[in-house]
């Protein structure tokens, strides 16, 4: 179908006049009835009736005008994006984050935008269910998760470790443990747990549970949240005990009246993992991983998961 015959008939139809119509896109009047005739032989339908003074839209031109209105516009992304293409690499990268990534992102960001000013990005702090979620329905490009020790199993995503630091207790001031540089966590199993809801972070909270196992006792998790800035909260009020990874740039953000003291343990782990889907089409995805991995963020004890 010739694209200039369709601009033609919408023309046509939305004036329901060969005159006007021909006025309005500069052409001679014999020549778009031969446009239109073009395109009625092409179909194989007849687009109009015709009246002695006047135009009607058959049921086939009705349809044509509403399907062909979609396809102009559609037809002129596509040129749009063919144009932006010769100038450079262009699109969009949306990126969820838990709000625990400030050692590495604002650095990987500010090195992408370098790299590729074309590319939009949208940054999005949520919960991390919801990263998931939002990878599975494909509103997300890529994520940034949580995982626990050393043990990181297999998830349904694409993974890689970025950032691996030790963990640390959240304790309030006055507990008798808040001036101890490091614990081993037996000494707190008679202390309330503050953690995230499993379904949040099913590994690490199964990781957690057997982490105390190992040393002896069960917790008691009276208390969940989905946010760490709730958990901050609730240590706070003296509510209970809670860990965090150990890591210079996030701690300086804790309250004054909560001590940070170091989680004894070999596998004493926080890893962040950025995650994608595997079967994801935005070629950005590759670009700002190849960025990560060129970024010096200390990263210890080198895992990977690759899915």
């Amino acid at each position: 179908m010739d694209i200039r015959n369709l601009r033609s008939f919408i023309t046509v139809a939305q004036y329901l006049s060969f005159t006007e119509a021909a006025k309005r896109i500069y052409i001679g009047q014999s020549a778009l009835s031969k446009q239109i005739a073009e395109l009625e032989e092409e179909l194989g339908v007849e687009l109009f009736i015709r009246h002695h003074r006047s135009l009607e839209l058959t049921p086939a031109g009705k349809t044509l005008l509403r399907e062909g209105n979609s396809l102009i516009v559609k037809v002129g992304e596509v040129i749009e994006k063919t144009r932006q293409a010769q100038r450079g690499i262009r699109g969009s990268l949306k990126i969820g984050c838990f709000g625990i990534e400030g050692v590495f992102l604002p650095h990987a960001l500010k090195r992408f935008k370098a790299l590729y000013p074309q590319i939009s990005i949208d940054v999005r702090i949520l919960t991390l269910k919801m990263i998931e979620d939002d990878l599975d329905q494909e509103e997300l490009d890529l994520g940034f998760v949580v995982m626990l020790g050393d043990n990181l199993k297999p998830s349904r995503f694409m993974q890689r470790l970025v950032h691996r630091c030790p963990l640390c207790f959240l304790l309030p001031n006055n507990h008798p443990y808040a001036d101890e540089a490091s614990i081993d966590i037996s000494v707190l199993a008679q202390d309330p747990f503050i953690l995230l809801y499993e379904t949040e972070c099913r590994q690490g909270y199964d990781w957690f549970i057997d982490f105390c196992g190992k040393r002896g006792f069960t917790p008691n998790i009276p208390i969940k949240s989905t946010r760490m800035e709730s958990i901050y909260w609730l240590v706070e009020a003296g509510m209970g005990v809670s860990f965090m990874l150990k890591d210079p740039k996030l701690t300086q953000t804790i309250p004054p009246s909560i001590s940070i003291v170091g989680m004894q343990g070999e596998d004493a782990y926080n890893n962040i993992m950025a995650t994608w889907k595997k079967e994801h089409h935005n070629p950005a995805v590759s670009l700002f991983l190849k960025v990560l991995d060129n970024i010096d963020i200390g990263l210890q004890l080198p895992l990977e998961n690759p899915g």
